[in-house]
């Protein structure tokens, strides 16, 4: 910007130097006017008088005269700081706002990690059976296993079988245990087989998973309808699995001119950090 080019110093010199020049021109027109009065103060003492009041109104007009660049220049001098100022200024708040937008985005963050966190006690409080909330240690999800490794075991009262959920329904099911972890098949671990029923039509099948993102649907009966946005749900059968889980759903555009049933899992089951186990007892299901 050319306004940010303006070389301070030099604006006061010539300041200093429009000053000078002005009181340098003034002196001189004095200096002159008092000789003029020497010499006609010798010929007539009343015209002296009116010719000195005169040559006072005179000089003061002309003095008033050349001051006005001179106050002109100051203040323009004086505009030029205020606007260079209103720029630093301006330059200042730009940074200091840029700051604020990142304290904004963290504190975003932060707001949407606390609203997890609550969904997930919201959620665990709905699961009828004892739960226990986990974090994931390890993720081995390959093109052939999807597990991942958690760090309760054996200790904390998890079994075989149990089901692991995360906010939005069931991820998985415990298939190894230690003392102190356990090992996690993903529903869409192609090893995956899980009862369940369409949640509006109740329409039962197993639901697999296909080492992919979609899972599949086996052994619906022939003919029937599906409703779009349908819920899958755990049916609990064979008493491996509580009842009421949700696992996935089935979406109408994803199966378009497709003879196979896909089905879109839980949301966020591949992007999770906290868990839930769900301590379920088959055998007291079974009796």
């Amino acid at each position: 910007m050319a306004i940010r080019s303006i070389n301070k110093s030099s604006l006061l010199r010539l300041t200093s130097y429009a000053k000078a020049t002005a009181r340098g021109v003034s002196t001189s027109i004095l200096i002159i006017f008092s000789i003029l009065l020497l010499v006609l103060g010798k010929i007539d003492e009343g015209f002296l008088v009116k010719f000195k009041s005169s040559i006072f109104d005179l000089s003061a007009y002309i003095l008033v005269v050349i001051g006005k660049p001179v106050n002109s220049i100051s203040e323009s001098i004086t505009d030029v700081n205020n606007f260079l100022f209103l720029y630093s200024q301006n330059k200042n708040l730009k940074d200091e706002n840029r700051d604020l937008y990142k304290w904004k985005d963290l504190g975003q963050k932060l707001l949407e990690e606390n609203r997890e966190l609550r969904k997930l006690l919201k959620a665990a409080n709905k699961i009828p059976e004892k739960y226990i909330t986990a974090n994931i240690i390890a993720n081995s999800a390959g093109s052939y296993i999807k597990t991942i490794t958690i760090n309760v075991g054996k200790k904390d009262g998890v079994k075989l079988g149990n089901a692991v959920v995360n906010n939005w329904g069931m991820v998985g099911r415990i298939v190894q245990l230690g003392n102190n972890v356990s090992r996690v098949l993903l529903i869409t671990d192609i090893n995956s087989q899980i009862p369940v029923y369409f949640e509006r039509s109740k329409h039962r099948a197993i639901l697999i998973g296909k080492n992919s993102n979609l899972l599949e649907i086996k052994f619906l009966k022939n003919r029937v309808n599906i409703l779009d946005q349908d819920r899958l749900i755990t049916s609990g059968e064979g008493g491996l699995l509580p009842r009421g889980l949700v696992v996935g759903k089935y979406i109408k555009e994803l199966n378009k001119n497709s003879e196979i049933i896909r089905i879109l899992p839980t949301k966020n089951w591949d992007n999770f950090n906290n868990l839930n186990i769900i301590l379920y007892e088959p055998l007291k299901e079974l009796f």
